[in-house]
Formats: C-alpha cells, sequence, structure tokens
C-alpha cells in the first residue's frame, strides 16, 4: 500500500457558501478503460474522506468495510459529509492542497479530515484503523471504535466466568439440553431444533448410514452412550465409510460432564448456575463458548480474543444468541444474521421459519412444515425464498420411536440416510 501525500496546488478555488463536490476533468490512465476523475471540494461543512482504493480490477468485501461502518455507527450525519473514496482519483481541496491517489499499479488506506474552512489545512491519518478515534479527535469528542469498546467489554467478562465452576439444578439442566444437541444427527434437526430423538434412554450406539442410489449403506456417524442416555463418543466418517474424519469424546465425573476431547483439542467444562461455559485454545486465539439457560430455552454466546490483540481488536469477535419477539435471533457483533421462528415441539403440525440477512436486508427464507402421517410416519415440507421448487422429507421411525429412515425428494433427486441402533438391556 501506497503511502499518501498531502500536496499544494498554486491553484484559485471560486468561493462557495456549501462544501460540494464536483466531478471534474476525467483522464484516463495508460490503459484506456482506467478513468481517473479529478474531485474538487469547496470550503463549508467539515469533510471526512475514507479511502479505501484496492486493484481496479478488485473490490471490497464485507469485512473491509468494518472502517466505514464505524464512522456511520458512531457519528450524526450533521457532524460532516462523509466521503467513501473507493476509486483511483484526485482529491483537490479550495485551500491549495490536493491528494493524489490516482496511480492504478498501486492501492491506498487513509483517513482525512478537513474542517471546510479555506485557511485550515486537511489533516490525514495514514491506515483506515481507528477511523472513528481519529475523526473524534479532529471534532474533539471522545468516541471509541465498537471493537475497541466491545473487546474490553469482553475480556471482563470472560474474566469473571473464569474464576466460576458451580454446579446446581440449573446447571444440570443446561448440561442435559446441551447433551441432547449433540445426541442426534444433524439431519434431524431443523435448523439446530431437535424434532426427533428427544429421548435417548436405552440407546448404546446410534449409527447413521447415507444410502446411494444403489442401495448401498455408506457409514457416516457413529454415537456412543452411556446408561444415563448420555453421548460418551461421536465418529464421523470420510466418504468411503470407513476413514475416520473426527471423533469427539464427552468425559465425566460422577454423571457430570466435565470435558470434552475433539480431536486433539480438550474443551474444559466449567458451570455457574444456569450457565455451561468452555474456552477453546485455537491456536492463534481464545474462543470463550457460554450456554445459557433463559426462559427454558438454551442460548449460545461465544467470544474469540486473538493472542495478543493489541492493535488488531476489530479481528476478536461475538456471535450470540438472543430471544427476541419469541424467535432465537443470532448476532454477529451485533449484526443480526439469522431469525428462526418456531411453533411448539411435539405438536403437530409443527413449523419453523428460517430467515437469513445481509446488511440489514433479508437474504433468503426457508419455511418449514412438519405434518404427522401417523404415529410412525412424518412428513417434512421445505420451500425457500431462492427457488421455486420444494423439497419433501419423509421420516420413518421404529418400535421405540426413533427415527429409523429420511429420505428426501426434490424432482427427481432422492436423498437417504438410515439409522441403526442397539440398546441397553
Amino acid at each position: 500500500m501506497k503511502k499518501i501525500k498531502l500536496l499544494f496546488l498554486l491553484l484559485l478555488f471560486p468561493l462557495a457558501i456549501n462544501a460540494q463536490i464536483i466531478k471534474a476533468e476525467t483522464a484516463y490512465y495508460s490503459d484506456p478503460r482506467i478513468e481517473i476523475d479529478t474531485l474538487h471540494f469547496y470550503s463549508g461543512k467539515p469533510q471526512v474522506f475514507l479511502i479505501q482504493i484496492k486493484d481496479p480490477s478488485d473490490y471490497l468485501d464485507s469485512s473491509e468495510l468494518v472502517e466505514r461502518n464505524e464512522l456511520r455507527r458512531n457519528f450524526d450525519s450533521s457532524d460532516f459529509e462523509f466521503n467513501f473514496i473507493t476509486k483511483h482519483s484526485f482529491l483537490r481541496f479550495e485551500n491549495g492542497q490536493f491528494i493524489d491517489v490516482s496511480d492504478p499499479n498501486n492501492t491506498y488506506g487513509a483517513v482525512v479530515f478537513w474542517t471546510g474552512n479555506s485557511s485550515d489545512k486537511v489533516k490525514l491519518q495514514e491506515g483506515v484503523r481507528l477511523a472513528t478515534e481519529f475523526v473524534s479527535a479532529q471534532l474533539n469528542l471522545n468516541k471509541k471504535s465498537s471493537y475497541i469498546v466491545n473487546s474490553e467489554f469482553y475480556k471482563k467478562e470472560i474474566a469473571q466466568l473464569s474464576k466460576k465452576d458451580d454446579f446446581t439444578k440449573d446447571s444440570e439442566k443446561v448440561m442435559n439440553l446441551f447433551l441432547e444437541k449433540y445426541s442426534v444427527p444433524e439431519v434431524c434437526t431443523i435448523n439446530d431444533q431437535n424434532i426427533f430423538n428427544r429421548n435417548s434412554d436405552k440407546v448404546k450406539t446410534l449409527t447413521g448410514f447415507l444410502v446411494n442410489s444403489k442401495g448401498k449403506k455408506i457409514k457416516h456417524e457413529e454415537f456412543s452412550f452411556n446408561e444415563k442416555g448420555h453421548p460418551t463418543r461421536i465418529i464421523r466418517f470420510d466418504d468411503d465409510g470407513k476413514t475416520v474424519y473426527y471423533t469427539t469424546t464427552f468425559n465425566y465425573e460422577n454423571g457430570i460432564l466435565k470435558s470434552i476431547t475433539k480431536n486433539d483439542r480438550v474443551d474444559h467444562i466449567k458451570y455457574n448456575n444456569n450457565q455451561l461455559f468452555y474456552t477453546s485454545d485455537l491456536g492463534g486465539g481464545n474462543e470463550t463458548t457460554i450456554f445459557e439457560l433463559n426462559d427454558g430455552a438454551l442460548l449460545m454466546k461465544r467470544i474469540l480474543i486473538m493472542n495478543n490483540d493489541e492493535g488488531q481488536e476489530e479481528r476478536n469477535f461475538i456471535v450470540e444468541q438472543r430471544i427476541e419477539n419469541d424467535c432465537i435471533h443470532y448476532y454477529i457483533n451485533n449484526e443480526l444474521w439469522t431469525i428462526d421462528c418456531s411453533s411448539e415441539i411435539g405438536k403437530f403440525p409443527y413449523t419453523h421459519k428460517y430467515t437469513s440477512f445481509q446488511n440489514g436486508e433479508v437474504l433468503q427464507t426457508i419455511d418449514y412444515k412438519v405434518n404427522k402421517i401417523d404415529n410412525s410416519k412424518f412428513q417434512i415440507q421445505s420451500k425457500s425464498s431462492e427457488s421455486n421448487s420444494n423439497g419433501t422429507t419423509t421420516i420413518l421411525l421404529n418400535d421405540h420411536g426413533l427415527v429409523e429412515s429420511l429420505t428426501y425428494k426434490e424432482g427427481n433427486e432422492t436423498e437417504k440416510y438410515q439409522i441403526e441402533y442397539s440398546y441397553y438391556e
């Protein structure tokens, strides 16, 4: 990334009462497809420029819009005119200064502030990180980027948790709901909601098979349970049905889950009344996961703190579930990503609606409806906003009321999953 220089021009600008931007001369680089615009800025309202210019053939993805979003979130539109510069160009100011970010062979990143007064110089910060703090200082305010504030809060929350390990009756409820999430194959759930196989009593092992078009069973996963119905091990297999892809082991002391081993990583479980939590070492950072019982629902919060995060706090993040309007809302860094709304489990027809979001706008919706055909047969119908096709899943239960097979059909496409059990006597 090339360093940006502030230069002076021997240039006279006509006076203007209000700040304005004029798209002036358009020049062309050696490649005629690359236009280089000259933007003129006149005196008036304060101006803030966030300069993020990549290669002309590239574009900014959502992860590179953090500082833009921070500025929009932390300041009122009346504080200044905001200019997001993403194209190679010249910026000329009435005070005779100009900024040259025109070379298509270079990328640029900076934050610029100008009071809008023709007698004041333009101020520039190389790099876009902490744009809020830079602009705040120019306006004599005391604002902080949310990732700085949030990181401080996350660390305090984790520090308080790490000192606690208090197993109570509420802890047992949280543990049982948490273990239930690991007691059924994902295909038996609707967006993490367990509709079937809600009781694993007497089940010793559960083995799931993918069934191909020729009727051949390929082992996909294998669950083992103790006599209390709690999972003790989950093995997942590669496509050949033989090679172990992933193993998860659950370790108990006096019936209380104390640790989970995922391949070579061990997560030690602690409790704080209605909370179950653990911290995972991910190599580059530590991720603390918290499950909390809230009005009968088990909600998740996950906080990632990068190692030696000073100077890169924006890489820390939090994901969490919240109950709002009787639905589960899923947030990433306080930005809404999904909403799951469902009817009461165990009553049919059961309905579930999944909605995903991007930049505050609805991205996709999926509607599910589970109909009970008889005591051993159910059908799930799904409809996505992204296509006109509808899929139907037929579920058959065995004599123990557990899922025996799932067959998904959509048009000429058919997929089948079969489950076999062994039981304690």
